[in-house]
């Protein structure tokens, strides 16, 4: 086999990391109201939809390895919580306690936490260059976003559990990316999403949040559905084909883009302050994106 597969797999994995960063970035610019609003238990139902017609494709090997006790679909299924419905919740749950944007930099953060999760594990000595720019970057959405810090006290207490949530996703994001490399594409979607939406609807039966049929059945026939739907299989895909810090590297993206999306529709008047978080932003993303050993999947993957 030539070396022509390697590369046009490499180009792929970009394609489909940019193109789920421009999703992510331009999701303020779907239409806002209706059906379109989607509450846990709604997001619940969709992940499960999801999630049983990949199990209709993968149950047999899924099964295999239930029945012989296995139990890495049980790690993967708790890791993917972490990373998706756990978020999903929290952020439903602080939406009148923190800004849209005080949270998007709070997520800045989960880059940072991935490298602290390997230097802890001690498993990649390597991944200790990525702390600076992890940081440098973060900083750098500090700047270019108009973060303030809360003040009141429920806004603090929020601000609290969202850099709990943070902890998790980046450690969930840490653990998830070799447990899924030993499971298919198919057992992967099955797994992550039957494991969110059971997770979800659970916590939509708790209170978190009210559903119909009718609602359920608006949402999945909607415009943001059928976008989530592109975002969360472009999400699990290369959550098998990139390595954590790079993919992670989305929290730092995403507002970029958004930013200059913003600028570019609104025109807002440019600060010195948004001029410095920009070069520190794209400085340090630049880095955990592109920085390579010998073989970049082998520095970056943190196993």
């Amino acid at each position: 086999m030539t070396t022509a597969q390697p590369q046009q797999m490499r180009w792929t994995t970009w394609a489909a990391f940019f193109a789920l960063c421009l999703l992510s970035a331009s999701s303020w610019l779907l239409p806002e109201g209706g059906a379109d609003e989607s509450s846990i238990a709604q997001q619940g139902f969709f992940y499960g939809i999801i999630g049983l017609l990949a199990c209709a494709f993968s149950y047999r090997s899924i099964w295999a390895r239930v029945s012989r006790g296995d139990l890495l679909w049980l790690k993967a299924a708790a890791m993917s919580i972490l990373l998706l419905g756990v978020p999903v919740v929290a952020v439903e749950w602080t939406r009148d306690g923190i800004s849209d944007i005080n949270c998007a930099a709070l997520f800045a953060l989960v880059p940072f936490v991935i490298v602290v999760v390997a230097i802890g594990r001690e498993l990649e000595p390597g991944v200790r260059r990525f702390f600076v720019p992890a940081l440098i970057s973060f900083g750098g959405v500090l700047l270019l976003l108009p973060f303030n810090f809360p003040t009141s006290p429920r806004g603090q207490i929020v601000f609290a559990v969202l850099l709990v949530v943070v902890a998790l996703v980046g450690f969930g994001s840490e653990r998830i990316y070799s447990l899924l490399r030993e499971l298919g594409t198919l057992e992967s979607l099955a797994i992550v999403f039957l494991a969110n939406a059971v997770f979800l609807m659970a916590c939509g039966l708790t209170g978190l949040s009210t559903v119909s049929s009718r609602s359920v059945a608006s949402y999945l026939l909607s415009i943001r559905s059928l976008y989530s739907l592109v975002e969360l299989l472009l999400l699990v895909w290369l959550l098998r084909a990139m390595s954590p810090v790079r993919l992670a590297t989305r929290y730092l993206l995403v507002p970029l883009l958004s930013v200059l999306e913003g600028i570019a529709f609104l025109r807002p008047p440019l600060t010195l302050r948004m001029g410095a978080g920009l070069v520190l932003l794209v400085a340090g993303a630049t880095y955990l994106l592109l920085s390579r050993g010998g073989d970049s999947d082998a520095v970056l993957s943190i196993r």
